[in-house]
């Protein structure tokens, strides 16, 4: 690969993303970027550059290809603990549409009112006359006794009004639902979610709810078994992936670490490459996680792993630092300014056909900056190769002249 020519290369799309970027012009972008690349590539190639045929590469029109990118999407459905939402119930009999006891209710409230108040009267005649007779007195002890126990069925029958009252009012909150947070059936009613948890426990132990079920890590009411499973296998299926970000990511802490020791042992400017192209990795996982799109975050999920593995051959040969040194200087601040520039559009409130246009644009470029990422990636492991096939050249050689090839070995026997 020559300096000169990659320095040409990538000043020309320095200067036409910033060109851009200057003029908010992002028409032909990418075909611009793309037959930049193209016209260098052949150039490369027609000067015995570093992109040399065969030797096991895996691009053939696109470049180095990571299996599964092309239906690589955003795979961040559960980076926030998931709530289940159901779908709309069908089922006519999850709840006890038409729950008795409330005229028995009533019967006990009333007629617990009027007993008690028949009995007190009766309780405060007989102790103003007892004048210390104990038959007198054991009959007023009588009467206090059916008083407490009317106002006992007065205040039971009470309860039960308002049990079905706070019942039915949860059934209007849950008609075509078959789930709902017991925060909004606590505020329904006016009370706390820990009263309203076994207000809802007791309903269900009534059989007024035939299969409800209560998550009380998430404080929902789920009233189908169905949806309690499939709802308790996200939580399953979220609690697993959890730990095993929490496994990725103490793996990548070693990796880092490890590098980072590696590192130490690196030459100055080799290290200076480094840390400067993690920088720029850093910007596009951000800028990645920033932007919600599916589809640009599936090409920059791909860039990130291509661009980390540049540096990891930079990592393990040093001495390709030079090599990549001026087409860093390039590649990557073009790709920072393309990413800028797409959040800032990203984030505008309104979105008409020129930001439409202009972030499609924006995304073509970045395909195309992908594939000149993989060739460059393609054109480390070209080099080993070369230098693999030399090897392997050079040892042929030396077995021949020391009679020790297998088919000088046969003929000798």
């Amino acid at each position: 690969m020559t300096d000169n020519g990659w320095d040409n290369f990538g000043q020309q799309i320095l200067d036409r993303v910033d060109d851009a970027i200057r003029y908010g012009d992002f028409s032909n972008l990418s075909r611009s970027v793309g037959n930049i690349i193209n016209e260098t590539i052949d150039a490369v190639r027609g000067q015995g550059g570093a992109y040399r045929q065969g030797s096991g590469s895996r691009y053939g029109n696109g470049g180095w290809q990571d299996p599964g990118y092309a239906n690589r999407g955003r795979q961040n459905q559960y980076h926030e603990n998931p709530a289940y939402r159901g779908g709309q119930s069908t089922q006519p009999v999850l709840y006890n549409q038409y729950p008795g006891g409330r005229v028995l209710g009533i019967l006990m409230c009333v007629g617990g009112v009027l007993a008690a108040l028949i009995f007190g009267v009766l309780f405060l005649a007989v102790a103003l006359v007892s004048f210390g007779d104990p038959f007198v007195i054991a009959i007023a002890a009588f009467f206090a006794v059916l008083t407490a126990l009317s106002v006992a069925l007065a205040v039971a029958g009470t309860r039960k009004i308002r049990f079905l009252g706070r019942y039915q009012s949860y059934v209007r909150m849950l008609r075509q639902r078959v789930n709902v947070p017991i925060r909004e059936l606590a505020d329904r009613v006016g009370k706390s979610i820990d009263y309203t948890v076994r207000d809802l426990q007791k309903m269900i132990d009534k059989r007024l709810f035939y299969q409800a079920h209560i998550d009380r890590v998430q404080n929902y009411l789920i009233l189908t078994d169905e949806a309690y499973n499939e709802y308790r296998a996200a939580q399953n299926e979220y609690a697993a992936q959890e730990q095993q970000r929490e496994r990725e990511q103490v793996q990548q802490t070693k990796k880092e670490q490890a590098e980072k020791e590696a590192d130490e042992n690196l030459p100055p400017e080799c290290r200076a490459l480094i840390e400067k192209g993690q920088s720029y990795i850093r910007h596009i996982h951000e800028s990645n996680e920033a932007i919600p799109g599916e589809e640009i975050s599936a090409k920059l999920d791909y860039m990130e792993r291509v661009v980390t593995r540049i540096f990891d051959v930079v990592r393990a040969h040093p001495e390709v630092a030079s090599d990549l040194n001026k087409l860093m200087s390039y590649y990557l601040p073009t790709t920072q300014k393309l990413l800028d520039a797409y959040r800032e559009l990203d984030s505008q409130p309104a979105s008409g056909e020129h930001i439409s246009s202009t972030k499609r644009e924006i995304e073509e470029t970045i395909d195309t900056l992908n594939v000149a990422f993989e060739k460059l990636l393609d054109s480390l492991f070209e080099d080993q190769a070369w230098d693999i096939s030399s090897d392997i050249s050079v040892l042929h050689t030396i077995l021949a002249q020391d009679g020790l090839k297998e088919d000088e070995l046969k003929s000798k026997a």
